[in-house]
């Protein structure tokens, strides 16, 4: 990276770094040292600024040599408009950093997107209208969770960022959580305790193709929260959105054929990682060694057909991806976590029968 380049991402943060012995106005000097420097950034204190913190954070990510990718196809007049001769990929980085926070902040939410959680699922219940997301229904989404939150000691701040895809909408909720206190250490190893108000970041897909909204969120209070408020912005009712119904376990009573994939189809491969049953004298049992089926057939005879089927981990082989995906459907709790956002994944879902389409199986509520 050129010493310019580092020069304009610290310098309104010159008093911080001077304060730990680091002059930037040296920078361009031959004999200045870069190890102290990395030193200083690798390692925070309680006056390290915040946003040094978030710009660095963000700096991480867009300087992955995916997002890098995704800037030059995507943002390709955002790059030709910021980019000099001699910029490399990480002078780059730090421009769109500085100069393009939205495409930076964009990007990072499009991440968060894709992160491994929980997601309940909402189907969109028959003849009701799904409006165009605008700035203005994006702000109506803000003040009615902003009231909840603050309602429920978790601090009115919020934000809410819209991204729209190709098969629908995406939202990022950031929020405060509830109060926590720990114990700490001061510099001399006092023993003290702080209190804080960690930050949450939930999401929500919504496929107006097939009409569904998977929403992350712990707890049921504030997923029903976000079943309101979305049904309300985004399709002109609270009573919108019913749980969906729309996972199920049944095609494992099968057997390995269950799971049988098409060497030659987007989704190669499918193993069966874990699963959570209750059998008819109502004691839980999870299996988490494979081969599961095998073990299965060791445990007792006929045990998939007698027990209800709780949760089942699967883990799939994309033609695309080097490692797995691991999805984790929970039927009864109407949640799958996973990279569930991918096209083929869930078609292969709706194909071998994990999840349906029909809107005839919609909750009554």
């Amino acid at each position: 990276m050129k010493p310019d380049t580092i020069s304009a991402l610290l310098a309104p943060y010159a008093s911080y770094f001077k304060e730990r012995d680091i002059l930037l106005h040296n920078l361009a000097e031959p004999d200045f040292d870069f190890d102290a420097l990395a030193g200083v950034l690798a390692f925070s204190t309680e006056q390290t600024p915040p946003g040094l913190v978030e710009s660095l954070d963000l700096l991480d990510l867009i300087s992955d040599s995916q997002s890098t990718l995704n800037f030059e196809t995507e943002y390709h007049q955002v790059v030709q408009r910021l980019r000099a001769d001699d910029d490399g990929p990480a002078d780059m980085a730090v421009k769109i950093l500085l100069h393009a926070p939205d495409v930076a902040l964009r990007e990072f939410n499009r991440q968060c997107l894709n992160a491994d959680r929980s997601l309940v699922s909402f189907r969109l219940k028959p003849g009701m209208p799904s409006f165009v997301v605008t700035s203005e229904s994006v702000e109506r989404l803000k003040c009615i969770l902003s009231q909840w939150f603050k309602e429920n000691s978790r601090s009115p701040a919020c934000t809410v960022h819209h991204l729209r895809e190709s098969d629908g909408d995406a939202f990022v909720v950031r929020h405060g959580d509830t109060l926590k206190r720990v114990g700490v250490l001061d510099a001399e190893g006092n023993r003290d305790s702080q209190i804080f108000r960690p930050e949450q970041m939930d999401v929500a897909n919504f496929n107006r193709l097939t009409g569904e909204w998977q929403v992350s969120g712990r707890g049921a209070k504030l997923q029903e929260l976000y079943r309101e408020a979305f049904g309300t912005v985004v399709h002109g009712s609270p009573f919108a959105l019913a749980h969906s119904n729309r996972y199920s376990l049944e095609p494992l009573r099968d057997g390995p054929s269950a799971l049988c994939c098409d060497l030659n189809a987007t989704v190669q491969f499918a193993e069966l990682k874990s699963l959570k049953l209750e059998v008819p004298g109502g004691q839980k049992l999870a299996v988490s060694r494979p081969p599961i089926f095998e073990a299965l057939s060791h445990l007792a005879p006929g045990i998939l057909e007698s027990s209800r089927l709780l949760e089942a981990a699967l883990a799939i082989k994309l033609a695309n991806r080097r490692s797995r995906v691991l999805i984790r459907i929970s039927p009864e709790r109407d949640t799958i976590n996973g990279n569930t956002s991918d096209p083929a994944i869930d078609a292969w879902l709706v194909e071998h029968h994990f999840a349906n389409d029909d809107y005839q199986l919609l909750a009554s509520a």
